[in-house]
């Protein structure tokens, strides 16, 4: 686990792409993530008994969320699952996508007819998000877009492939345009001529925990459990067995988890050092620990804030948690919902 990102103010050019994030659209980098087609007759029966979401009903130019869960119902990765007519393809986390291919076919089994195939060099993938996002698809000529979540509209780009993907926003609407290197490297200029501003990978950081979104590493990992990231959609209570999957459903039964993923807001300025593989810092009520703390940015709309892991007893925020010499405010995700 890496926590590479430290609270500092946002430069002059940053600061622009963060206000266009709410008032205009910004292009992000997303060629990190992992791209995998998983194609032939078994393809949705096999990701259906390895995560956590209803796979096999999905049609094409519809996709989900889905979580690649160990025995225990522990997070390997949140994996996104866009369906076409010609297989499958899954988006990973940024970094993950050979760890992940390499799982995935580790689980075939010998009467399984499926091919698992990596797409990383064939496609790249460019985020695109703000309240300006769709009216700068329509500007270079791509109007149609789908509106539901994880809805795919497959079309071309100066006569390539494309994928419009509906994904989870940052400050206003949020698509994932999937091409080849040459197409999206073009489409990328096109969108920045239309007036779209570049993201840079610290500013994204602000931006997701101000949205709330886990990441890996942060807040996916081994240590947590869909349920307590907040992954309720997801999740499938109706589908049949799936690796992890007794864990998972005896927690929604019995309504207890021993922790949650929320917000917080730091009253004073926290000092700690991070360490690889282990969290930031932990929450403590009267020196007893409370939770986590997995990331952290310093906002232009809210001062230094984080995401993290509180134990159930303190969730509802009547008892003051401490962290690192100052005191933390349980804040309800989106950040945007309470300020």
């Amino acid at each position: 686990m890496s926590h590479e990102h430290v609270p500092v103010a946002i430069p002059r050019a940053e600061a622009m792409a963060y206000a266009a994030a709410y008032e205009s659209a910004v292009l992000f980098a997303g060629s990190d993530r992992g791209r995998i087609w998983m194609r032939d007759r078994d393809r949705a029966a096999l990701l259906n008994r390895l995560t956590t979401n209803q796979i096999e009903g999905l049609h094409p130019g519809q996709g989900c969320e889905t979580v690649l869960t160990s025995p225990i119902g522990r997070i390997i990765d949140l994996l996104k699952v866009i369906c076409l007519d010609e297989g499958l393809l899954v988006v990973t986390s940024p970094g993950r996508g050979p760890a992940i291919l390499q799982h995935l076919r580790k689980q075939v089994f010998f009467n399984d007819k499926v091919q698992i195939e990596d797409a990383s060099l064939q496609l790249s993938q460019l985020g695109l998000y703000g309240p300006l996002a769709k009216e700068l698809l329509a500007e270079v000529g791509l109007g149609s877009v789908p509106l539901h979540a994880y809805g795919m509209l497959a079309t071309t780009w100066r006569d390539a492939p494309l994928y419009i993907v509906v994904t989870r926003p940052l400050g206003g609407a949020g698509f994932w345009l999937i091409a080849p290197p040459a197409a999206l490297a073009q489409l990328n200029r096109a969108l920045r001529s239309a007036g779209a501003y570049t993201l840079d990978s610290d500013t994204y950081h602000v931006l997701r925990i101000e949205a709330g979104q886990p990441a890996y590493g942060h807040e996916l990992s081994l240590d947590y459990i869909p349920l307590e990231t907040g992954l309720w959609d997801a999740v499938s209570f109706a589908k049949g067995c799936y690796v992890g999957q007794e864990i998972i459903a005896r927690m929604e039964s019995r309504g207890r988890l021993a922790k949650a993923l929320r917000g917080l807001r730091f009253i004073g300025r926290p000092t700690f050092a991070s360490s690889s593989g282990q969290p930031l810092a932990h929450l403590e009520v009267d020196g007893k620990e409370a939770g986590d703390l997995t990331s952290i940015a310093e906002s232009p709309r809210y001062g230094l804030i984080g995401l993290g892991y509180v134990r159930s007893a303190y969730l509802k925020g009547d008892q003051p948690l401490q962290i690192a010499g100052c005191t933390t405010e349980l804040v309800e995700l989106p950040f945007g919902l309470r300020t």
